[in-house]
């Protein structure tokens, strides 16, 4: 999925080159998105791993943090090129259109 959308990603650069991406990617995958030099941020998610320890507290911190942190970067927009539950999920942490 990662790679799949670094084509839209030239896309939008082509029309908008005053543009700026951060990127919420699952931490196994944080390395291919790295690859991708106008990606300023990348934001690492577990929800692989989340899952598995639903009911430990310093999960609840992580997904805590992870939301102060998408907040505070107060985006103009926010995409989610997966279209699954999980990633509309990550999505509206951001708390962006």
């Amino acid at each position: 999925d990662v790679i799949h959308t670094f084509p839209a990603v030239e896309d939008a650069l082509r029309n908008r080159p005053d543009i700026s991406f951060d990127w919420c990617v699952e931490e196994a995958f944080a390395g291919i998105v790295a690859l991708h030099p106008a990606i300023k941020s990348i934001h690492k998610v577990a929800i692989r791993r989340w899952r598995k320890k639903l009911f430990d507290g310093g999960i609840w911190r992580e997904m805590a943090d992870l939301r102060r942190v998408l907040r505070a970067c107060r985006y103009d927009l926010v995409i989610d090129a997966q279209g699954l539950l999980k990633s509309a999920l990550v999505a509206i942490q951001a708390g962006a259109p």
